[in-house]
């Protein structure tokens, strides 16, 4: 008889694949300064994400920066732009400038 129990959400006390994992950043509505409510929605790791491409980073440095892969990085940054309401890197950017310098205010 085997006793050890079933990973995921039924048991083993290890959170689901998609769950939280210890080191996740999470960043609530309140959190520094405030900015939540200026980004857009935009998740922990999209944020994180947008800074790398506000700092002038390729895709490919972001996705060896951050450990994924580099098709992982498109799908972030086109989420991003769908949420921001920019079509290009250059438009996400000066948004992304705007409202992080008025938040730093």
């Amino acid at each position: 008889m085997d006793d050890r129990a079933a990973p995921g959400p039924g048991g083993g006390g290890r959170p689901a694949l998609n769950g939280s994992r210890a080191g996740d950043v999470q960043e609530s509505p309140g959190g520094p300064g405030g900015r939540a409510a200026d980004l857009h929605g935009l998740s922990a790791r999209e944020i994180e994400v947008m800074s790398l491409i506000a700092g002038g980073q390729t895709n490919g440095e972001i996705a060896a920066h951050l450990f994924l892969a580099e098709k992982t990085v498109k799908n972030h940054v086109r989420r991003i732009y769908s949420k921001l309401g920019v079509g290009s890197r250059p438009a996400a950017i000066a948004y992304w400038r705007r409202v992080r310098g008025s938040a730093d205010e």
